[in-house]
């Protein structure tokens, strides 16, 4: 760790990078860690013990609560609440709206080939769609895509795309979230997809920094 890249912010044990980067009414809480090379927007707000890894991008309005992490090149949209102990790994891109309840772990790809050389080592983009909801103790494997709307059940894995909007996905019959049923207009948890949303993409030159063998 290079301590000249951090200030302490003493009252609250924080280390937070000299060159981070926030907007208006941002606030943290105890012993955060915030690394080079983070920028978030206006009204964000980090609980206790929260560390952001460096390319991580936080848009507006969003809460970060205790003990959260980010593990690298990641974007969180606007009006986000990720709850306490998640961790939102590097190449996840969450879009607006998205609610991410406590203990959810979403998998990275630094290590892709994991130990073995003649793996083919690539990089993928995981993304939580407008307005899904990601239950408690939830696991995303890296590059699947969970649609707009989508409500997914406390304890699933994602291990493939959950492709159809405003539906509830859980594990059952099988060990990995299915399609259980899709919500209908009149239903309380129905969230209209403006028509003109367009999901948030990684910047280019963040993928070339912090992705470098990712293909689309």
């Amino acid at each position: 760790m290079d301590w000249d890249a951090y200030e302490h912010h003493a009252p609250s044990g924080s280390w937070i990078a000299r060159d981070f980067a926030h907007g208006h009414s941002f606030d943290h809480g105890l012993q955060c860690i915030i690394e080079p090379d983070v920028v978030v927007g206006a009204d964000v707000r980090l609980g206790h013990r929260v560390h952001l890894a460096s390319g991580t991008r936080v848009l507006d309005d969003v809460e970060i609560a205790d003990d959260c992490v980010t593990t690298g090149v990641c974007l969180i949209g606007n009006h986000v609440r990720v709850r306490t102990g998640s961790c939102i790994s590097k190449s996840v891109i969450v879009d607006d709206w998205c609610f991410i309840a406590a203990g959810i772990m979403s998998s990275h790809t630094k290590n892709i080939d994991h130990g073995r050389p003649r793996a083919p080592k690539r990089q993928l983009i995981t993304r939580y769609g407008y307005g899904s909801v990601i239950g408690s103790r939830t696991n995303t494997s890296a590059g699947v895509t969970i649609a707009p709307g989508a409500i997914v059940g406390y304890g699933s894995h994602v291990v493939l795309d959950l492709e159809v909007p405003n539906a509830v996905y859980y594990n059952k019959p099988n060990p990995w979230a299915e399609l259980q049923f899709e919500l209908t207009p009149d239903n309380p948890a129905y969230i209209e997809i403006p028509a003109a949303y367009v999901p948030h993409e990684l910047d280019a030159g963040l993928l070339t920094k912090y992705l470098p063998y990712y293909r689309p």
